[in-house]
């Protein structure tokens, strides 16, 4: 059964600041390139720029934020507009999300409740506003916590296991604790694992990433302490031949673009300075923020934390995603507890840095134009010649704004 929603509009007039709704009809929004699962209205007085998108359900909220204000972009058409959104619940992070909406578009939120009367309530600004804290996930742990629960002979050779892999960190080799498993990568490209087997454990090493098969059951190894106290030889030197493969695409530039970039981020950068660990795991299955904020990029140089989200693809989407989670950190007891390796505090000046190349930039600069504070939003754009030269010739583009961009077409 459909829902009535322009019957629920008159008879909600005192909600919205017009009256007088005309639904979008499908064959427009398709020419607008709106997503089709929301339902758009616009009002019909002339001196006003008004609209509404309209849900009975969110299932991603990024594509609900997005669309709402791509929908009062196509109203507006350069002129002040104000848009609701009106669904049966929101986040605290949606919320927060629409009070970041400005320049030419301004937003409300709107609860819907079905079986009430009345069933539409505008939310008060201090209720988007919101400043609890909130953990991310829980603590990731550090070795000896992680090892808690193996028997002691297999929490020493564990320990012989860290003292190897940290030896690799001239070779550019990171350590990733995780609930289950301890990962070591190079890159994006996992090499090795260790995984909890009761009160023991298994160590392998992992090429699931190679595409020859041939290859693949030549470095699949398993791993363990011997008797004198050292990882088997052949283990160690499967790994530090994995490491030699993985170094000589680099040399001959055969990595693709992202683990190329991912491998010099993970190493530091003279713009944002230090990599600092991302210090939360999720604690349940189907926390899927902490899961996404633990694939950007964090830094730390004198006492301040940097956080670069990189935008490589669907760049309107993906950006609309990271203010939202930009909402959650804000939110978060990370802003609050950060630290740094000796234990002082680390301050985040609340920007997201958006990392994109010169073909996305133009188009995730739109964003510029809907948000009232642009600066916590900077966006990097990596130079033509970054695969040859590094990335310490990265460029800020933020302030290179143009207007005439407001009308061009980018959904």
């Amino acid at each position: 059964m459909s829902i009535t929603w322009n019957e629920i509009w008159e008879a909600h007039s005192d909600v919205f600041i017009t009256q007088n709704w005309l639904e979008c009809p499908e064959d427009k929004k398709k020419a607008n390139r709106l997503p089709p699962q929301f339902a758009y209205f616009m009002g019909c007085e002339t001196t006003l720029r008004v609209g509404i998108i309209a849900s009975s359900s969110i299932i991603r909220e990024e594509e609900f934020f997005l669309a709402g204000v791509l929908w009062g972009n196509r109203l507006s058409n350069g002129a002040k507009t104000v848009i609701y959104f009106v669904a049966p619940n929101f986040s605290s992070a949606f919320l927060n999300g629409v009070s970041k909406i400005g320049g030419v578009i301004s937003a409300r939120a709107v609860y819907w409740r079905e079986k009430l009367t009345p069933s539409l309530y505008l939310i008060p600004e201090e209720q988007k506003n919101n400043h609890s804290r909130y953990a991310l996930g829980e603590e990731r742990p550090d070795w000896k916590r992680w090892g808690q629960g193996l028997n002691p002979v297999a929490l020493q050779q564990l320990m012989i296991v860290n003292v190897f892999f940290t030896g690799l960190a001239s070779r550019r080799v990171r350590i990733e604790i995780k609930p289950q498993h301890i990962a070591f990568l190079w890159g994006n490209f996992e090499i090795a694992e260790v995984r909890r087997k009761g009160k023991k454990f298994e160590l392998s090493s992992k090429v699931k990433w190679l595409k020859e098969n041939e290859q693949i059951l030549k470095w699949q190894k398993q791993g363990w302490v011997d008797a004198s106290g050292s990882l088997n030889s052949e283990f160690c030197t499967t790994i530090l031949s994995i490491l030699d493969y993985l170094e000589s695409l680099e040399q001959e530039g055969q990595l693709r673009p992202q683990d190329l970039l991912a491998l010099w981020l993970h190493q530091g950068s003279g713009i944002w300075g230090r990599p600092w660990p991302w210090p939360w795991q999720p604690k349940e299955r189907g926390e899927n923020s902490v899961i996404e904020l633990e694939q950007w990029y964090y830094f730390q140089d004198n006492g301040q934390l940097s956080i670069v989200c990189p935008i490589f693809e669907r760049p309107l989407a993906r950006a609309s995603r990271s203010i939202l989670l930009a909402c959650v950190l804000e939110r978060s007891l990370l802003v609050v507890n950060a630290k740094d390796e000796q234990g002082d505090p680390l301050v985040w000046d609340g920007r997201i840095h958006w990392l994109t190349t010169l073909g996305m930039e133009e188009e995730i600069r739109r964003w510029h134009c809907w948000l009232k504070d642009v600066d916590k939003f900077p966006i990097w754009t990596l130079p033509e010649s970054w695969r040859d030269k590094g990335i310490d010739e990265l460029k800020c583009h933020s302030k290179l704004m143009n207007p005439s961009l407001m009308q061009k077409d980018y959904s």
